[in-house]
């Protein structure tokens, strides 16, 4: 396919993925199925729903109440055959699409956390990780959902972890903690190989890491949104950003790059409308979208597909705004 053009973002609003039946409370998740046809939306309502998208229908499959837990977190693994997620309470569950039977977690042996604000299924689905309320960064098994290693204490640092992000191939693992700094972690060693330092603000709260393994971008406290090269960052303490993104004004809470590594969606849940979309090539934000009329409200969650044909915009309204992406063939 051709290369995506800088001037302008081709897009077209489709039916609402979660149109058949919207959240009873914020849409905090969205995500997509390895297959591109399933999505999933989840909120603190303690319900998932299972959609099949086709951007005019969007039939719901199926919805999925976990009690005790409203979900702040919710992701497909890897396969596509679970869904894991995690909120607020020491309770954390791991869905069987297959049986469709939930299997709910009294927490994590060995660890006292009440309440989990992430959770990250790894590429090659061997771990998942979760981010505790408290701050500690956690690897577990994905096979046995038992706790592999502590990598980020809670107890040694003002904020904690702040934000993860897997490299492609899930063998390393970026953390952001205290004052900026962004440590890279060797997944199956368990051990730190390095550590920079993120000059946007204060602290680091987003971070993602592109597909095709050259990028990794690091959204800060102060809107700010740093691009690196991933050579770049292990050749220094203090890496020099390729660009610095300067749209928003308030702290990064989404970031995502598309499954084609050209564009790079962020945003804010702290002011409405806090949504930008970036050209990774020209290291531009796209200007004709979203516009002050799109109707995106405090954005809590955004995916793209796995061929990067529709964006899923999830708000604090419950619902789960799609869009087409016009420029990519298959959805």
């Amino acid at each position: 396919p051709t290369s995506l053009a800088s001037a302008e973002l081709s897009v077209k609003r489709m039916t609402d993925l979660n149109q058949q039946e919207k959240s009873a409370s914020m849409a905090q998740a969205v995500s997509w199925h390895p297959n591109g046809a399933l999505a999933l939306t989840a909120g603190f309502d303690k319900t998932i729903r299972l959609f099949r998208v086709d951007g005019t229908t969007n039939a719901k499959l199926q919805s999925i109440y976990i009690a005790r837990m409203p979900i702040a977190s919710a992701a497909f693994s890897a396969d596509g055959s679970q869904v894991v997620c995690c909120g607020r309470g020491r309770y954390w569950a791991s869905v069987d699409l297959n049986s469709g039977k939930a299997q709910v977690l009294p927490g994590v042996l060995g660890r006292s956390e009440y309440g989990f604000d992430k959770v990250l299924p790894s590429p090659d689905g061997e771990t998942i990780s979760m981010i505790s309320s408290s701050g500690a960064l956690l690897l577990l098994s994905a096979k046995t959902k038992q706790l592999v290693s502590t990598l980020q204490s809670s107890g040694n640092s003002t904020w904690g972890c702040q934000a993860a992000a897997y490299s492609p191939d899930g063998s390393v693992l970026y953390a952001s903690g205290q004052g900026g700094q962004v440590q890279v972690w060797d997944v199956r060693r368990r051990c730190c190989i390095h550590t920079f330092r993120e000059r946007g603000g204060l602290r680091c709260c987003a971070l993602a890491a592109s597909a095709d393994g050259r990028l990794v971008a690091a959204g800060a406290d102060s809107g700010a949104v740093n691009l690196y090269e991933t050579a770049s960052l292990f050749q220094s303490s203090t890496p020099v950003a390729i660009k610095e993104f300067l749209n928003l004004r308030t702290a990064i809470t989404e970031l995502t790059f598309n499954p084609h590594s050209e564009m790079l969606c962020f945003a804010s849940r702290y002011v409405q409308g806090s949504m930008r979309v970036a050209h990774v090539a020209s290291k531009t934000a796209f200007p004709n979208w979203p516009t002050a009329k799109t109707p995106l409200n405090f954005v809590q969650s955004c995916a793209f597909s796995p061929h990067s044909g529709f964006l899923a915009i999830g708000n604090d309204k419950g619902r789960a705004l799609l869009y087409r992406m016009n420029h990519y063939s298959r959805a």
